[in-house]
């Protein structure tokens, strides 16, 4: 059955409306903008929206530009009259209306809007499930033989794709889906890349000039490789850019600072962030680094990682032997000893250290640990 509600607040309205009224049809009605999320939010989602534009409180436009993030998949079609229509033209970007109708209406008119409006969601929703459908087998397919090349190469997109989405909706990317689908396929240009290259990928070890040349090859052969699917042109142009930098003009097609589309720069930043952490740093220190990284990544963004990442952003993590340890040292781990015959903790994580820990620990260190094992400590990210 097909779902319609009306939000009018002239009730003769309503009457006239309640004729289209079908067994295949249910018409609903709603005296305001306010009552209509309300109904919106209890007992949606409904296939058409159909509100007029002069309404007391929230007017039409107002109305289904909040319908619109309740219900984005409604169609939504707004009714004004003559000395209206000028400024419902004028917002109508706002709500994404499908139709605006001259008031009064008349009644063949109205039915074929709906008509029309009903065929629209159809449509619409079949495009979006096939898309949906065929995207998810593109990305099951394309990460498959990425793995067959390389396993590891799996791996990393599982990594980075929780990041890039928390921080896709801390910025407001306009465009998340295509983000998260570039996201899952920024491997896929790896496959040509040298096996010695993905060695280093693997295991974290930084690029030289040369190294650095030949891997930011990927984003071509990337976005190369699926620029003949459907619907992924945006898909496409962020994977062209994953390895852009965000204060240069090179040959990134021209693209630079906010030129190049968010999800892009969030995809850089993250991938070096995941470069750096698998290459041994802690969270603060390659933070840290890319912070020192002049031109390269957009300041919006790191900062967000950062935010994203809280405490574990704001702290070093390095080794120090037991006879290094200084006062107002952190420690990062638990800290065990043989202590009258017996393993005990007598260090514990987080502590802070002070002069008579330091003291206890220079007098006593070779009689209860191994002084030849370093302890991890933590140190606060000032970069």
């Amino acid at each position: 059955m097909y779902r319609i509600l009306l939000v009018d607040d002239d009730e003769a309205f309503h009457l006239l409306f309640s004729k289209i009224s079908t067994a295949k049809l249910s018409v609903e009605s709603s005296l305001s903008g306010a009552e209509a999320l309300d109904v919106l939010k209890t007992d949606g989602p409904f296939h058409v929206l159909i509100s007029d534009y002069q309404m007391p409180e929230m007017n039409g436009v107002e109305f289904l530009a909040k319908a619109k993030e309740i219900s984005p998949a409604s169609v939504r079609i707004l009714l004004s009259g003559n000395a209206d229509l000028s400024v419902a033209i004028d917002a109508v970007n706002e709500s994404g209306v499908f139709r605006i109708l001259t008031k009064p209406c008349k009644f063949s008119i109205l039915k074929k809007a709906l008509v029309d409006a009903l065929e629209f969601h159809r449509l619409s929703n079949v495009e979006s499930h096939m898309t949906d459908k065929m995207t998810h087998g593109v990305v099951r397919m394309v990460n498959d033989i990425a793995a067959m090349h390389h396993p590891g190469l799996n791996s990393r997109a599982d990594r980075i794709l929780p990041l890039v989405k928390a921080l896709s909706r801390k910025l407001g990317d306009p465009d998340p889906w295509s983000t998260e689908v570039a996201t899952a396929l920024s491997s896929i240009g790896y496959i040509f890349l040298p096996d010695l290259l993905l060695e280093k990928i693997e295991t974290g070890e930084p690029f030289g000039n040369v190294d650095y040349g030949i891997f930011t090859q990927h984003t071509e052969y990337s976005s190369k490789l699926l620029s003949r699917l459907p619907h992924f042109e945006d898909i496409c142009l962020k994977l062209s850019l994953q390895e852009a930098h965000y204060a240069v003009e090179g040959d990134d097609g021209g693209f630079s600072k906010d030129e190049i589309p968010i999800g892009a720069r969030i995809m850089k930043v993250v991938s070096d962030f995941d470069q750096l952490r698998f290459g041994g740093r802690s969270s603060g220190d390659a933070l840290g680094a890319m912070k020192l990284r002049k031109n390269r990544y957009d300041p919006m963004v790191v900062r967000a990682l950062g935010d994203v990442l809280g405490a574990e952003a704001m702290y070093n993590i390095r080794e120090v032997y037991p006879l290094g340890l200084t006062e107002g040292m952190e420690l990062a781990e638990d800290v065990f000893g043989v202590i009258k015959g017996q393993r005990r903790k007598f260090l514990s994580k987080d502590q802070v250290l002070d002069s008579k820990i330091i003291d206890y620990i220079h007098r006593n260190a070779e009689k209860i640990i191994d002084i030849t094992k370093k302890i991890s400590i933590r140190e606060k990210n000032f970069s």
